[in-house]
């Protein structure tokens, strides 16, 4: 249900291969559709952060489509005061049973269960990763916080006119468009980097959008590293790159085949959590529905999955927006997501509608 969308594919597959097992199992596929927007159901689902104050050791990354988001918003929120973070540059199996990480969480537990005085208290707070996607990563550099003290918020502007990015706000207002269910359904805009430039931490959309012939719009967002030449960059996240893995990431499995920070939102969910909401990740109430009436243009702010990637002079950043996932699915054998609203959507740019990409930027 990330961003107010139906899109239950994997949940479908886990249900229909019996993953549940055969015993009395709630079924939350039936409670989705009958209770599609924010309620006590789902509340009580949603771990109460602010009573885990027990030593916490998370491991995150920026590549899992599915445990991402969940897993930053846990160690932003958990109160406890003994917490560190590690991100990795791979997928979650291959770096939870690499004898030096299992090693690392030893020592964690030694300290904390055993009462060891093994040195675990000086280990950085944070280790992140920097994803280069060229085969030259940077992992554990050490912080003391995620993001690093020293990441400024950078807005990128949308130019619908010349489909660019950047730091000044065009001046003449202007619009890109796509229709819904065509071979082009999705419009981009693209910034090259003259000098090295480091992201670390969570990018985020603020647009204006309108849906010419519909009353809803389903906006997927996708923030890409291309080369010099414009080739997407992307990096498989599993040590197995054999022909079976091409293939079943050819057009989705996206925790396997790592392409880059995506976002989503219903544009009728659009309305902001002021509780939950920062200025680098906004949240979302998800409990109540907000249609569009014709000719309206509302603004949007959506959140992306948090990145560490570093540019080198001459390559590019392209942020897509479309009606359907750039990623594909995000397991082998997943339904695909389509969403039910057509028309044509229209994003606005420059004037009074400077829609922009906000990016973590850190000095290189």
């Amino acid at each position: 249900m990330r961003g107010g969308m139906p899109d239950n594919g994997f949940a479908e597959q886990l249900q229909n291969n019996s993953f549940w097992g055969k015993g009395q199992r709630e079924d939350i596929l039936a409670e989705a559709e009958r209770h599609p927007l924010m309620n006590e159901l789902w509340e009580n689902k949603i771990p109460r952060f602010e009573k885990i104050d027990v030593p916490a050791y998370v491991v995150a990354s920026y590549s899992n489509s599915l445990h991402t988001a969940g897993t930053f918003r846990a160690w932003r929120r958990m109160a406890s005061e003994d917490k560190w973070l590690r991100v990795h540059n791979s997928q979650e199996w291959p770096d939870y049973y690499d004898a030096a990480n299992t090693e690392d969480l030893r020592r964690f537990f030694d300290h904390f269960l055993k009462g060891e005085e093994n040195g675990w208290e000086r280990t950085p707070r944070v280790r992140y990763s920097l994803l280069d996607l060229h085969g030259g990563d940077r992992v554990n550099v050490p912080a003391e916080e995620f993001p690093p003290a020293d990441v400024t918020p950078v807005r990128y502007y949308l130019d619908g006119l010349t489909r660019s990015l950047a730091t000044t706000a065009p001046g003449v207002g202007g619009a890109a468009d796509y229709t819904v269910g065509t071979d082009l359904d999705l419009v981009s805009f693209v910034t090259r980097f003259d000098q090295e430039t480091v992201l670390v931490g969570y990018p985020k959309a603020h647009l204006w959008v309108e849906a010419e012939g519909a009353d809803d719009m389903d906006l997927f967002l996708l923030v890409q590293k291309l080369d010099a030449y414009g080739t997407p960059l992307q990096a498989f996240t599993v040590p197995n790159r054999n022909a079976r893995v091409h293939d079943v990431t050819e057009r989705g499995t996206s925790i396997l085949r790592y392409k880059g920070s995506d976002g989503r939102l219903r544009v009728s969910m659009r309305h902001l959590d002021e509780k939950l909401s920062t200025e680098d990740v906004p949240a979302h109430s998800f409990d109540r529905v907000e249609k569009l009436s014709p000719g309206e243009v509302v603004e949007v702010e959506i959140d992306l999955l948090p990145l560490g990637l570093t540019f080198h002079p001459g390559e590019q950043l392209r942020l897509v927006v479309s009606s359907r996932s750039p990623l594909g699915t995000m397991m082998p054998g997943n339904r695909p997501y389509t969403t039910p609203h057509g028309g044509r959507h229209i994003v606005h740019t420059g004037g009074d509608r400077a829609s922009y990409l906000q990016l973590p930027v850190k000095p290189a």
